[in-house]
């Protein structure tokens, strides 16, 4: 029976419960120290051989000859040398393959030494060079024949840095404006007379002599690090020195000479600087060279990157 008052068809029914709410998303779990990364856990990066096998080096080479040489290349991480054979042999590993097979061609029939003639030799290694971080070992017990030197980043240090504190505000010590005016500094030599100097405005950038028409048709996105091709074997280097160390933001360069050409590698402070080298002197003409005006590009670099100073 229905309550004094109320229909028997309009009985008040309980409320519909109320079903529990979503459970929220579960952040995920912070990086682990040390572990791989996504690219590198991606299916057959583990299984792509990343490592040029270099024959040819003289056998008084030293550890870092070799390093000096590979670090200019795109991609570098690490080499290593073996010096139990009868003649030393070179292990170099790099980022990616791509990188890899375009080291192994630039380094085919390179003179690795000019008194002996030495011509390297390079291929694809069966496996990969394997480089053992994060672990101390003892100076004495590291086997002298296999020394690894690695190209990486020496940047990051253990410590970090102090915390910031901003100055004070600066606070008038002569009250509102308008109350009383600063003294002006002093100046000790204020009484004694001192002649005019003329400034002489600074001298113009001196520019190569004559330019010539070069083909540059493919050329790689700009970094701050120019490739100089198209040198002659007589060119002399003070003569390239002389040139590009006068451009503004100019760091350091380096020559190489193989057995047929000579190549150049000079990095600037940005890619400002290098962009307007690289327009500038497209096509100069270097008289020691012997092969008309020279071809300025930017090095061939991985994706994501927009600086190549490691190169050099």
């Amino acid at each position: 029976m229905a309550g004094a008052g109320i229909h028997p068809y309009h009985q008040q029914w309980p409320p519909a419960p109320v079903p529990p709410p979503a459970p929220g998303v579960v952040p995920p779990p912070p990086p682990v120290p040390g572990a791989p990364d996504a690219a590198a856990a991606r299916p057959g990066a583990a299984d792509e051989v990343r490592t040029i096998f270099i024959t040819g080096l003289p056998v008084d080479v030293k550890e870092r000859e070799l390093h000096n040489l590979l670090r200019w290349l795109p991609g570098f991480e690490a080499s290593q040398i073996n010096f139990k054979g009868d003649q030393p042999m070179g292990f170099a590993l790099f980022s990616s393959a791509h990188h890899a097979v375009a080291a192994k061609t630039a380094l085919q029939d390179l003179v690795f030494d000019a008194e002996t003639k030495a011509a390297l030799h390079t291929e694809m290694a069966k496996k990969n060079l394997f480089v053992k971080r994060g672990v101390g070992t003892d100076a004495n017990a590291v086997d002298q024949s296999k020394r690894l030197r690695t190209g990486g980043d020496y940047t990051h240090s253990p410590y970090a840095p102090p915390p910031y504190h901003p100055p004070p505000p600066a606070v008038s010590m002569w009250g509102t404006a308008g109350y009383i005016a600063a003294p002006p500094p002093y100046n000790p030599y204020a009484a004694y007379p001192v002649p005019p100097v003329a400034m002489t405005s600074p001298s113009p950038v001196p520019g190569p002599t004559a330019y010539a028409p070069v083909q540059n048709t493919k050329d790689n996105p700009p970094c701050n690090t120019l490739f100089i091709g198209n040198l002659g074997e007589t060119v002399v280097e003070e003569e390239l020195r002389s040139l590009f160390s006068v451009q503004p933001g100019y760091k350091q360069m380096k020559v190489l000479r193989q057995e047929r050409n000579t190549v150049c590698f000079i990095e600037f402070e940005d890619v400002g600087t290098a962009t307007a080298v690289h327009h500038n002197l497209q096509g100069a003409v270097i008289p020691s060279s012997g092969r008309g005006g020279m071809r300025i590009q930017y090095p061939l670099l991985w994706p994501g990157r927009a600086n190549c100073g490691n190169i050099l």
